[in-house]
């Protein structure tokens, strides 16, 4: 038994003052004899008894009386007699929050639906702690880019309590509660509670059901797929088991609608990308915005970009319902090095997707090391000549490539080092040694480029030994002899293109290029054996001869790429060409698609979706390693102990970063342990949300409970959890109330009976 006011106990020693009063009026008298006397004593001995059992219940009724009221105004609490025979009768409440970033909607000033839930979780977590006597478990899960068990089963409510502080706002996350209905699940299949209340709060949006709701027109998803209702019906089936599937979005009852959901407008940046897939200092470059808006009316927007952090440049947009909009921005890097790139909109009713992030990674030049199979020979004949006509002319009319030429000497020898470029192109080279398929293989695993064209020259056996080492090297098929016809002849071939929207061909947009491309007379090639062709490859061109022989293969490898063309691109002095791709129409947007192509790693490790890994390869052992996390994240720099990973080639793995919650730019700075020192190194990932997240439709309540196979959804936490929190303590003050004022009446009408009878 407890009180709720034990401090008013004290008036129980009113009790005090009836029997004192009965104290004070017994009078003591003397005794002396008298003969009239005898006769009244003898008939008062014979009532004696039945007068002081009178005057003893009046005295007992009378001290009842103001311990009574002491006791009801104290409002003593009891428990249940069903509590005290099973020990308390544990009840584990498992409260799970949608912590995705579509929680995060503020609609006309009102609470966020995640402000909404943890009010909720809040209230629950203030009775627990004004009931000391309860035995509640506690466990609390935030759903947002991975479920997190911030407090598990736990009976002590001041970790409860805790584990409720940390929770502040929702990731930026875009997932459905899939993933964290199926760990509750298995951890309340472990504890085996005979008593459980689960409790969802989310705001419905559709995404957050994943297949569970399919989209008008949708293919709906394998049979033997688990779904969301699959483990809601899992959860029904548990003896014991209750769940509150808790409407706190802005279709709940009492927000903008009741029950019936609907669409909210929303305008979001989708995607924020360089046009020109390699950037180059103090040359002009494009990026560009684009803008969606899933409402229903035409909105107009002012996004905004800023370089690094500079004064930003601002461009307006009128973008209609569904509909898609760009922003273009010419701007021009003045250093080399990593920039970062942000646009954002004026935040509206959702942030998250307000802001777009973007890493790039700007060089002076393009660096391009060309093996020249025929350097030794006539200089107009060479390959440089061509390749330096086309990327390197000048310096100063065209700074965006350098062209560096050697000769196959150089690079057999280990004279010069692939890795050092962006692009390594082997023009006709004879042969290869291990030193130098060594040297092409630690190229491509630091992310770097290389281009293979096979010509008269090449050694079919040294380049399959090398490079191809059956299945093992960057060559992705087995190297046969040329075929076709003699330079010049009559019989001509020309190229087919198989995949018009390669990076490769990013030069040949319009039609009347490809046209162009597809016309080019092709005399002789090499050909590739049938069925060696690795899955991985791509084949971008492909010739018309009856084989249908490749012409241009592509293939990533390590963090690099790989190219390789059957027909090489010579000089326009060489009669013994094998082709006309030389001509000026096609040589140049398919040496610039090429090389571009080439000089990008083939994935990019700073351009990551919330959630993901940040990690990348370095050239060296990183030391003292920290990581500013962006402004959403909100907390200060902090370093990472764990040692980066040794590679493949001598180069180091930055330790991966996991804990990607919010958008923005996670800044890595470093130092590098080089052989010439301590290289300070300053890494921007970039960020981003999943935009899928910001389409906010909302299912009504009728369609959730027929997708999930629920009873109800609700707005608010149930009557019945409610009305649990004291279900196991009973109030009787009011009881003692009315028992007093019953003993008060009685003890008047006891008074009045003996008064009447005695007079």
């Amino acid at each position: 038994m407890s009180f709720l006011n034990p401090a008013l106990l004290a008036g129980a020693l009113l009790f005090a003052v009836p029997l004192l009063i009965h104290l004070l009026n017994r009078q003591r008298h003397k005794r002396r004899p008298w003969a009239a006397m005898e006769f009244l004593l003898r008939a008062y001995q014979k009532q004696r008894n039945r007068l002081r059992n009178e005057n003893l219940l009046l005295l007992l009724l009378r001290c009842l009386i103001p311990i009574l009221l002491a006791l009801a105004i104290a409002r003593p609490l009891w428990q249940d007699a069903m509590g005290l025979l099973t020990g308390g009768g544990t009840v584990h409440h498992v409260f799970v929050i949608d912590a995705s970033y579509s929680m995060a909607l503020r609609a006309d000033g009102a609470r966020t639906p995640f402000e909404q839930a943890r009010r909720m979780v809040g209230r629950m977590l203030d009775r627990f702690e004004q009931n000391p006597n309860r035995n509640d478990k506690v466990t609390l899960v935030s759903a947002g880019v991975r479920p997190r068990f911030l407090v598990r089963g736990d009976l002590d409510v001041a970790a409860a309590r805790a584990g409720w502080m940390h929770l502040q706002k929702p990731d930026d996350a875009a997932n459905d509660l899939y993933q964290a209905m199926q760990q509750v699940s298995a951890a309340l299949a472990e504890a085996n509670d005979t008593n459980a209340q689960v409790y969802v709060f989310t705001d419905l949006q559709q995404r957050s059901f994943g297949g569970s709701i399919q989209e008008p027109g949708a293919d709906a998803g394998p049979e033997l797929t688990d779904t969301l209702r699959d483990l809601v019906e899992e959860l029904k089936e548990r003896k014991g088991l209750q769940l509150h599937w808790i409407d706190c979005g802005p279709m709940s009852k009492g927000m903008l609608k009741a029950n019936t959901g609907g669409t909210i407008d929303n305008v979001q940046i989708t995607a924020l990308e360089l046009t020109d897939p390699a950037a180059v200092q103090k040359t002009a470059s494009e990026i560009i915005a684009t803008i969606k808006n899933v409402g229903t009316t035409t909105r107009s927007v002012e996004i905004t970009l800023d370089i690094d952090g500079d004064q930003p440049m601002r461009k307006v947009l009128e973008v209609p319902p569904g509909g898609e909009g760009e922003a273009d921005f010419q701007v021009t890097f003045r250093t080399p090095g990593k920039h970062r790139v942000r646009a954002s909109l004026v935040n509206d009713t959702l942030p998250a997707d307000d802001e777009r992030f973007l890493t790039v990674d700007v060089r002076d030049r393009i660096r391009i090391l060309l093996v020249d199979g025929k350097a030794a020979g006539d200089p107009l004949k060479s390959y440089s000549y061509i390749w330096e006509a086309m990327l390197d002319p000048d310096e100063h009319t065209l700074p965006t490539f350098a062209v560096e030429v050697v000769d196959l000497v150089r690079l057999l020898g280990g004279q010069c080092t692939p890795k050092d470029y962006d692009v390594t192109v082997l023009a006709d080279v004879e042969r290869l040694n291990n030193r130098a398929a060594k040297a092409i293989n630690e190229a491509l695993l630091a992310g770097r480029g290389v281009l293979c064209q096979f010509g008269p020259q090449c050694e079919i056996q040294s380049f399959n030994l090398h490079l191809n080492a059956s299945g093992d090297g960057p060559m992705p098929f087995r190297l046969l002899a040329p075929i076709g016809g003699a330079p010049g002849s009559s019989t001509v071939r020309s190229l087919s293109i198989v995949d018009k929207a390669h990076p490769l061909l990013h030069e040949f947009e319009e039609d009347v290029y490809r046209e162009i491309l597809a016309a080019i007379p092709l005399w002789r090639w090499h050909g590739v054996a049938a069925d060696s062709m690795q899955d991985d490859a791509q084949t971008v061109l492909r010739m018309t001869d009856a084989e249908q022989t490749p012409l241009l293969v592509s293939r990533s490898f390590g963090e690099g790429q790989a190219v390789f063309l059957m027909s090489p691109i010579g000089s326009e002095y060489d009669a013994d060409r094998w082709n006309r791709l030389d001509d000026a129409l096609v040589a140049f947007p398919l040496l610039f698609g090429i090389i571009k192509h080439l000089a990008l790693p083939a994935t990019d490790p700073f351009a990551k979706i919330v959630g993901s890994e940040l990690s990348c390869s370095l050239p060296a052992r990183p030391e003292n390693i920290e990581v500013q996390r962006p402004e959403r994240d909100g907390r200060p720099l902090a370093p990472i102990a764990e040692a980066a990973r040794p590679l493949p080639g001598g180069r180091f793995a930055l330790p991966p970063y996991t804990n990607t919650a919010f958008a923005g730019f996670y800044q890595f700075d470093m130092v590098l342990d080089r052989e010439a020192g301590k290289e300070p190194l300053r890494l921007p990932f970039a960020v981003n949300v999943n935009a899928d997240e910001g389409d906010l439709r909302y299912p009504s309540h009728a369609e959730v409970q027929a997708a999930l196979g629920l009873e109800r959804v609700l707005d608010a936490l149930p009557t019945a959890a409610v009305a649990e929190n004291q279900s196991d303590r009973s109030d009787f003050g009011p009881t003692l109330l009315l028992l007093t004022l019953l003993l008060v009446l009685g003890e008047a009408a006891l008074a009045r009976f003996v008064a009447v009878r005695r007079s």
